[in-house]
């Protein structure tokens, strides 16, 4: 079977000749680098082997390379349990429940929750596919289903109210939104979301994909880090000897995890995290229905033990010294790509249609309108040694084109620098009058 020549071209265009593994890493989402590092790789392996040979060199059980079947058969476990309970004390959640992927955590939940004819779900605009493709995997009609203006928490009112004009009750309205979201690098004005629901009576999931790992306390006595700024006011972790759990993402920065309109959230581990697999964080009783309901959980093979041991050994390092060290250099970069773009965007390209989005978060945006002349950058940064990537319409609005670049833990300053100055060239030679000298430069 040959894959139409629309898709074929998609796909030439998403691989240019250099390989990932030979550019400087700017695309992919492992902002602690914890994917990557040897070290980490050590304590994985580590712990691993330590579950099935004891100190004393007696062997514990047979080694597992699978889990062998559902968790609602043969694959279900103590040390699966036991992560369970590990990451209900980290989110602050009665209980977590994990899942194969980010994907089908989101599909899980918006599935199986809404079921009654009355339901209804009000979404942001912009949240994710998997979020989109649970609510349509379920019963709910599409004439129940609503979207609000991206972080718009006054146009949220303006649905809330229209669905409160139809109904007694908003009790069985879900209210669903991301912490961080990918393509604009923006967060979400969780506090009021939360506020405007629990005084209408509705209850909020939060994707934290993008927001585990990066924010959170710090863990660190007597260190106050200015870590976001958003409509909430700017956070900041005062800690003295509290012993707070770090990198648990923007519910934890912003003190909102036991909030009562806070019905539940997922935490990817495929980002930050760096390994694979999510957690649902909710009520018992939340966790106990999706157990049985939530179609994605019910019919997997449960992961298997050792990415069951690169989770727990990922929020170790991520709820620890060195994840506020990894989290601290990150947001160092952040400032300073940001202060030499918004220089550059602000004295050479004035009304030429770039923009740089404002986002305090690793994910950084750099608007560049019409697929072409941003495919055009981004091949230009790659011959240049950069991993980056175009993201075009219509994944993002046409007009709003854009090349997005992830800062990390393990990028350099030198490399943020030199980066810069190449995506100011690219801009420039797209900026000028002669055509010619666009097409042999990039």
């Amino acid at each position: 079977m040959r894959l139409p020549t629309t898709i074929d071209a998609k796909i030439d265009q998403a691989l240019p000749n250099s390989t990932s593994s030979t550019l400087i890493d700017f695309a992919s989402n492992d902002y602690l680098g914890l994917a990557r590092c040897r070290h980490q790789h050590g304590l994985v392996q580590s712990a691993y082997d330590r579950l099935f040979i004891s100190d004393t060199g007696i062997d514990l059980r047979t080694p597992m390379l699978g889990a062998s079947g559902s968790r609602l058969l043969s694959g279900d476990s103590h040390l699966a349990r036991d992560l369970e309970g590990m990451l209900a004390d980290v989110h602050n959640r009665p209980a977590t429940l994990l899942f194969n992927s980010g994907y089908d955590a989101n599909l899980s939940v918006l599935s199986s929750l809404p079921y009654r004819e009355d339901d209804a779900i009000v979404m942001d605009e912009l949240v994710h596919n998997s979020l989109v493709m649970g609510v349509r995997m379920g019963r709910l009609k599409r004439e129940r289903v609503y979207k609000f203006r991206h972080n718009d928490v006054v146009d949220l009112r303006r649905v809330l109210d229209l669905l409160a004009s139809s109904s007694s009750s908003l009790s069985s309205t879900l209210i669903v939104v991301e912490s961080v979201y990918s393509m604009d690098g923006d967060i979400a004005p969780l506090k009021k979301i939360l506020e405007l629901a629990e005084d209408m009576g509705a209850r909020v999931i939060v994707d934290e994909a993008h927001g585990l790992g990066v924010y959170g306390k710090t863990n660190t006595k007597n260190l106050t880090i200015k870590l976001l700024d958003v409509d909430d006011g700017d956070i900041e972790e005062k800690v003295g000897d509290i012993q707070a759990k770090g990198g648990a993402g923007v519910l934890a920065a912003l003190n909102l995890e036991s909030h009562p309109a806070l019905l539940c959230s997922i935490h990817t581990f495929g980002k930050a995290a760096g390994c694979h697999g999510a957690t649902v964080a909710g009520s018992s009783t939340l966790i106990a229905y999706l157990i049985n309901y939530a179609r994605p959980f019910v019919y997997s093979t449960a992961l298997p033990p050792h990415s069951l041991v690169s989770i727990q050994q990922a929020y170790t390092s991520m709820t620890g010294l060195e994840g506020e060290r990894r989290r601290t250099k990150v947001f160092r970069l952040v400032r300073f790509f940001r202060e030499g773009i918004s220089a550059s965007l602000n004295a050479d390209f004035f009304g030429s249609g770039f923009e740089l989005l404002p986002s305090p978060s690793p994910i950084q945006a750099i608007v560049i309108p019409g697929n072409d002349q941003c495919i055009s950058v981004c091949r230009y940064l790659r011959t240049v040694g950069f991993d980056v990537y175009a993201i075009r319409s219509p994944t993002v609005a046409k007009g709003k084109e854009r090349i997005r670049i992830i800062l990390h833990s393990h990028n350099s300053e030198d490399e943020v620098s030199v980066l810069r100055k190449m995506l100011v060239v690219a801009l420039k030679h797209l900026s000028s009058p002669d055509q010619s000298k666009l097409t042999s430069k990039l």
